[in-house]
């Protein structure tokens, strides 16, 4: 079995996590993804027409691409359904950003939504939808054998709320080791940039709940304190960022692994949005305990207490964090562990994403 898929593959984890998450695994249950890269080519109508010539040289179950119309256009849609390809559109990001495909949607056989909030838009734009979250690849993110470290760890840039609660954290004499390289003064400059974009699109934004609480975070953060982490504690210890294998490993090995549930800088709000991404299923299926902010949706994937620890205020921060770092046995710690990579297997695959995907479409798999 085989699938085409169109994405820019720029050289950078924001996008090779992909071939790690979904191409690895589906490898594994006989399924190829061939990709096209939209990079490769100078001339737009040139990229087009490659595409097509590339669709009809090889016998494709499905089409897939995660862009609008600014790369792959209608008409060149059309002419792959021609070929009696079924096409799908992945929408990762439709929960911040869903105007993005508001044009394209329409044209695919299946729009797949990771998050639900904004599925109405979809529907009123003609996109037949099936919503389903992100997972993660069990043959990558797998569990590591070894002590279990007494502190929180987290993976990833702590800006906004993340470092609220990082700062929290540390205050009260709670170890936390960051796993994020230090950003430069271009990178400042971008951030910078990212909020300026954020109000020039303010009509956009507008135009839907999330949005306008996108907005309102935003300029919120920018008058708040304790949004700079505070780098001199010495309950806090800063390492580079890993690869994807050491991720999987720092995992498996901390008591605690930290998860942010809420959507850019909307934590500091008092009803944040919340969203649930490749984290959430990375921690559990490395065999790790995601600890993070209660999140309604998180909750239907994991049992709180048994594969997933949740807290709701700062009070449970801190009273929660201590007691999984430094009073629970280590027995128990192992059980908690046991049981999500468990809930993982069994719920959170890709491949059992993209089982429903193909059912829904009517394609035959490979005999497993």
């Amino acid at each position: 079995m085989k699938i085409l898929y169109a994405l820019k593959m720029y050289n950078n984890p924001m996008y090779e996590w992909q071939r790690v998450h979904i191409f690895n695994e589906l490898e594994h249950h006989g399924i190829q993804i061939d990709l096209f890269n939209p990079l490769e080519y100078l001339e737009f109508d040139e990229m087009n027409k490659k595409l097509i010539e590339s669709a009809g040289r090889s016998e494709y179950s499905l089409f897939m691409t995660a862009h609008n119309e600014e790369v792959v256009t209608v008409e060149t849609l059309q002419k792959i359904e021609k070929m009696g390809i079924p096409t799908l559109l992945i929408c990762f990001d439709n929960l911040l950003v869903p105007y993005v495909h508001r044009k394209v949607a329409k044209y695919y056989d299946l729009v797949w939504l990771t998050s639900s909030e904004n599925k109405n838009l979809f529907l009123k734009w003609g996109a037949n939808t099936i919503v389903m979250p992100y997972a993660a690849n069990p043959f990558f993110f797998k569990p590591y054998k070894g002590n279990h470290i007494k502190k929180l760890s987290f993976i990833g840039s702590p800006y906004g709320s993340r470092a609220n609660t990082i700062n929290k954290l540390i205050a009260d004499r709670v170890a936390v080791d960051l796993y994020a390289n230090k950003k430069n003064a271009s990178a400042l400059k971008d951030e910078n940039r990212k909020i300026s974009r954020l109000f020039t699109k303010s009509f956009i934004y507008s135009r839907y709940p999330v949005g306008r609480k996108l907005m309102a975070a935003a300029m919120l953060q920018k008058f708040n304190t304790q949004a700079i982490l505070n780098e001199q504690s010495d309950n806090l210890c800063r390492f580079d960022s890993p690869s994807f294998a050491d991720m999987a490993r720092l995992y498996s090995e901390y008591r605690l692994s930290f998860s942010s549930t809420t959507a850019r800088n909307t934590g500091i709000l008092k009803n944040p949005v919340e969203i649930v991404n490749l984290r959430s299923f990375e921690i559990p299926m490395s065999g790790g305990i995601q600890f993070c902010h209660y999140a309604s949706e998180l909750a239907q994937y994991f049992t709180e207490d048994k594969e997933i620890v949740f807290y709701r205020n700062d009070k449970e921060l801190i009273e929660k964090a201590r007691h999984y770092l430094y009073t629970v046995t280590d027995e128990e710690i192992s059980r908690l562990k046991g049981n999500a990579r468990r809930r993982a297997l069994s719920d959170h695959t890709w491949y059992a994403r993209f089982s429903k995907i193909f059912q829904i479409l009517h394609i035959s798999t490979p005999i497993q």
